[in-house]
């Protein structure tokens, strides 16, 4: 703040913040011009005549008038008034310094928030860089154990079918009543062989489709024990699940037995339909073996009582942890129905 007086703006007053600002002592200002203070800044006594002059207010700011360099922010001028006329005006200058200050701090901080990010930035790159390699490196030990399971899953089909190679020399040489069984036996290694050739062809690792699975067995079973000729037709209706190869076995198995029971014992006539259905139901898998045959007659009762095929159904679905029913009546059929655990995923990627 600094009060002047007379056309000459004579200083009269000046405060020691004006005295900091134009860095000289009030010694050195005061009874001075206070044109001396400007040297080099002539055009500011144009607005200080005109308030001298006119008795009216003028404000500038640093951007329509430069004052003292960068050390102003804005500059107020009020007249000094007696008897009506202006004597003198008083100068009020407001410093850049603290604006600048903080300018300055803000500057330094959005740095430092720029170097941070830039660090930040930097940081997840190379993260990323890291994750990508050790996806890569995953798919890779995945397509890897893909290969290796199908390639392993070959080799045991094809050792399995060497075996049903064995047998049916066997079963050539046998006498009528060993036919039976080595008949038996060879549908069950069948079976097991179907699964694994599933397997060696997938594309979604060691579980298989189960209408897949199903299809290949039951195609296995009407090439050995029906021909061309039948009059028996096999039918799959499933849903679109998954198994495990742990699963797979006991469950094909179980299949194989019922529809090779259903064949011997169901049709004396030599003509009918077997229909195989696999659906979900909450929580439980319901596998259905029906046929439209003779139905449960006493003797298919018996018949079916004796076999060793009908053990081994319950063994196989009491090693899949379920239940099983058997329903019919003379000429309407027979029905067998299983409630599973749902131990069959529902499938997410579809075979290619």
């Amino acid at each position: 703040m600094a009060t002047v007086e007379g056309a000459m703006h004579t200083v009269r007053y000046i405060n020691p913040a004006f005295c900091r600002l134009v860095d000289k002592t009030s010694g050195e200002l005061l009874e001075r011009p206070f044109a001396t203070i400007l040297q080099g800044m002539d055009g500011f006594l144009a607005p200080l005549d005109r308030v001298y002059r006119t008795g009216k207010p003028e404000f500038y700011t640093e951007q329509e008038f430069p004052v003292l360099g960068s050390s102003f922010s804005s500059c107020m001028m009020w007249p000094l008034m007696a008897d009506d006329h202006p004597v003198g005006v008083i100068i009020q200058v407001i410093e850049a310094s603290p604006l600048h200050e903080k300018t300055v701090a803000m500057n330094e901080a959005l740095m430092l928030g720029s170097l941070r990010q830039h660090e930040l930035t930097a940081v997840a790159d190379a993260s990323n860089i890291h994750l990508q390699e050790e996806i890569r490196e995953r798919e890779q030990r995945e397509r890897d154990a893909l290969m290796l399971t199908r390639e392993v899953s070959h080799r045991i089909k094809n050792n399995l079918q060497i075996i049903v190679i064995l047998i049916a020399h066997e079963i050539k040489r046998a006498a009528a009543p060993c036919v039976q069984g080595y008949t038996a036996i060879q549908a069950r290694i069948l079976a097991i062989a179907e699964l694994y050739g599933l397997m060696s062809r997938s594309s979604r690792g060691p579980t298989v489709t189960v209408g897949a699975y199903l299809g290949e067995i039951v195609r296995a079973i009407s090439e050995s024990l029906l021909g061309d000729a039948s009059g028996i037709t096999i039918e799959v209706k499933a849903d679109a699940l998954d198994i495990d190869p742990d699963r797979a076995v006991p469950f094909g198995l179980l299949a194989n037995e019922l529809v090779t029971n259903a064949i011997k014992h169901a049709f004396p006539g030599g003509t009918g339909r077997v229909v195989l259905t696999v659906e979900r139901t909450g929580d439980q898998i319901e596998f259905t073996v029906a046929d439209n045959g003779v139905g449960l007659t006493d003797q298919r009762s018996t018949n079916i009582a004796n076999t060793h095929g009908n053990d081994y159904v319950a063994i196989f679905v009491r090693q899949l942890g379920g239940t099983i029913a058997v329903l019919g009546q003379e000429e309407t059929g027979t029905t067998v129905r299983m409630q599973l655990p749902l131990l069959l995923a529902p499938r997410l990627v579809p075979d290619v």
